[in-house]
């Protein structure tokens, strides 16, 4: 998750906020009435002009819905049943107020071709215009996307998916800063089945907005699969594709370290793909005696690439953990301009835990060892002025075995980190959020298998009039937390209180608001099913939520934020 959104909206009655208590007067809120429900593992939101639009694809089905923010009325609704009966949901996006979704289609057995369709929406009419279109033909099969395949870690199974059944995250969509540019790659299923021996065939297509293609190109990486993890992709305005990777110095493809090692066993190469050239520019990236445990891409407004992320120093055991941030800026050129890192300080570990952790952490910084826990990046704020907002969250897996000798996974998501970093490279501030949540797919529910589970955890981000603006779900007595108290957890699906974490770009400072109970919305209302993918902002001090009420029936929510 490289980007944080915010979702929905429609309406009809407004209802009053009396029957709650311990709720915010900075925010407050409408409710639609009650409208049909479309089933659709993933659902995509879009705003614009005071409207939302949603599309809701499922397996024989397709539904796109328009609804008024100001009124929360539904305007239109379109349900299409012409998609093919394999087809399998890749994604939609959004290019310069253009918006597509697409599909792939595998041709069977006799023919081998995957195939990628897109079909362009009309925002205004909220139809499909004209027929489906083929970007990409491929003959053979594709291995699931090289994100989804080198980042999935943990195995959980075919646990369900959407759209039609097959491969899942066939293709990755990734856009330039200015969205411009679309690139669209993908991964061939490898001949040789040992990785030790196999190199992976990496295809990437780049399109303008328009989706009229600028250039293609297949890549043999330059070490085998078991030498390499492709951790992330960008495209910038120009057309050029880049691909950051991690380099094994063994075959054992795993971050491995011992107690007294102070050298990694794997370096990270930025990878340049040009038009014209099947040659792969190769730019190595050091980060000293540190242990880079998490790195993401962007590119930024001043013709620059950015890898952002968490490192861990050589003295420590666990490479999940971090013991600060670090960023670096790249040329066009590939070459490395600008590396910085910066600590995390012993103070802001120590917020919100117990004073056992606490006397623990003191010892190990003592050493220089303290450091945040199964700590990824989330999110990257990139400014006109060079200064840089990230936002980590702590994020991991556990097994569990039953008596009956039954294993069974919990995820977790709990607190997040957000630091600024001012356009001289120096930390501005850095502020530990507390968060406790953990849950896990119900039988037979539906997700995307190529990802870790995220249900209702994790949260929303978006920026308005100074402030960052973090929205989730949290157990409600957590609103009043002492730095010295460990938070108490929120269990997916089962209720919770919308909570957002307001913090001051200038200052750092940090608030924290209940915004509505989700089980009493209304005396009335009880809402289920939420989101953050159904969370989309619609205005600089408004945000709209769809969410299930039973009963066969949605509703949208419009919070509006008073200040």
């Amino acid at each position: 998750m490289k980007k944080a959104y915010l979702l929905l909206c429609t309406c009809l009655f407004l209802l009053t906020l009396n029957a709650q208590k311990e709720l915010s007067p900075d925010y407050s809120f409408n409710v639609s009435e009650p409208y049909q429900v479309y089933d659709a593992a993933k659902k995509f939101y879009f705003s614009k002009n005071k409207q939302v639009l949603t599309v809701k694809p499922w397996k024989k089905y397709l539904v796109i819905q328009k609804f008024d923010v100001e009124g929360l009325g539904i305007i239109s609704e379109k349900k299409y049943e012409d998609l093919p009966d394999n087809y399998v949901v890749e994604g939609m996006i959004e290019l310069q107020d253009k918006y597509y979704f697409f599909y792939s289609s595998w041709s069977g057995k006799k023919t081998k071709h995957e195939r990628l369709y897109y079909r362009e929406i009309n925002f205004e009419t909220g139809e499909f215009i004209g027929e489906p279109i083929k970007l990409i033909d491929i003959s053979g099969k594709l291995a699931g996307s090289p994100m989804a395949t080198y980042t999935t870690g943990v195995n959980f199974g075919a646990m369900g998916m959407f759209g039609g059944f097959g491969v899942t995250d066939k293709f990755d969509f990734i856009t330039s800063y200015d969205e411009s540019k679309l690139m669209v790659q993908y991964r061939k299923k490898p001949e040789v089945k040992r990785d030790t021996k196999s190199y992976d065939i990496i295809g990437v297509n780049v399109y303008d907005f328009t989706l009229n293609p600028v250039w293609s190109n297949e890549y043999k990486m330059p070490y085998t699969e078991r030498r390499m993890n492709l951790l992330d992709f960008a495209v910038d305005s120009e057309g050029h594709g880049y691909m950051l990777s991690k380099v094994f110095h063994d075959d054992s493809n795993k971050d491995k370290k011992k107690k007294k090692d102070k050298d990694a066993n794997y370096h990270m190469e930025l990878f340049r793909l040009l038009d014209g050239s099947d040659n792969i520019e190769i730019t190595k990236i050091v980060l000293d005696d540190k242990f880079i445990n998490g790195i993401s891409l962007f590119e930024s407004s001043d013709d620059f690439m950015i890898c952002a992320g968490f490192y861990t120093n050589g003295l420590n055991n666990r490479l999940a953990n971090s013991d600060g941030l670090f960023t670096f800026k790249i040329d066009k050129n590939g070459e490395l301009v600008e590396k910085k890192s910066h600590e995390i300080p012993v103070e802001v570990l120590n917020q919100y835990v117990s004073d056992r952790t606490k006397k623990k952490n003191n010892k190990k910084d003592e050493k220089d060892k303290a450091e945040f826990i199964n700590l990824q990046l989330r999110d990257l704020v990139i400014y006109n002025d060079g200064s840089l907002v990230l936002i980590g969250e702590q994020t991991f897996v556990v097994q569990h075995r039953t008596s009956s000798g039954r294993i069974y996974y919990t995820f977790h998501n709990n607190d997040m980190l957000i630091s600024k970093i001012d356009p001289n490279g120096d930390l501005a501030w850095m502020k530990k959020l507390p968060k406790r949540q953990s849950g896990a797919p119900k039988m037979g529910q539906v997700y995307d298998t190529s990802k870790t589970y995220q249900g209702g955890m994790s949260y929303s981000y978006f920026y308005t009039n100074g402030n960052h603006y973090l929205v989730y779900l949290d157990n409600v007595k957590n609103i009043d937390l002492p730095l010295n108290k460990i938070p108490a957890k929120h269990s997916d699906g089962h209720g919770g209180y919308l909570t957002a974490y307001k913090i001051n770009d200038t200052t750092g400072d940090v608030e924290k608001d209940n915004i509505f109970d989700t089980r009493n919305v209304t005396k009335k209302l009880e809402v289920h099913q939420f989101s953050n993918n159904r969370v989309i902002k619609t205005a600089e001090n408004e945000f709209v939520i769809e969410f299930y009420k039973k009963k066969k029936e949605d509703v949208l929510i419009k919070v509006k934020i008073n200040q």
